[in-house]
């Protein structure tokens, strides 16, 4: 009974722990439209403040991204939903959402 009650307790510590890992996991996929939609944002940014060689560098990493996909393989509503999640994020945390998350996409 004893070794029961000191099992139970590691049993359901380590199930906790293996579903929230779950559900932190991201697709690929879910990580590339993310960086492919904020390059998108970051590069119009960089062209309306006249930023050429910045925008051309952005503009650069966004087609390695689009490369691994065929031609629309995200759909309209894909990109949309991610565009405006980012845009609510920018409007919250500013230019420091854009450059933390313009590295994780692999911008140096």
């Amino acid at each position: 009974m004893k070794q029961i009650l000191l099992i139970l307790p590691v049993l359901l510590v380590s199930y906790i722990l293996k579903a929230e890992i779950t559900l932190k996991a991201k697709s690929q996929e879910e990580k590339d439209l993310g960086c492919i939609t904020l390059l998108k944002l970051a590069s119009e940014k960089s062209k309306t403040a006249g930023e050429m060689i910045k925008y051309e560098k952005l503009k650069k990493l966004q087609k390695s991204f689009l490369g691994k996909y065929k031609v629309d393989y995200f759909s309209e509503n894909e990109t949309q939903s991610k565009l405006d999640e980012h845009n609510f994020k920018i409007k919250e945390q500013g230019q420091r959402y854009i450059n933390k998350n313009l590295q994780k996409c692999g911008l140096k």
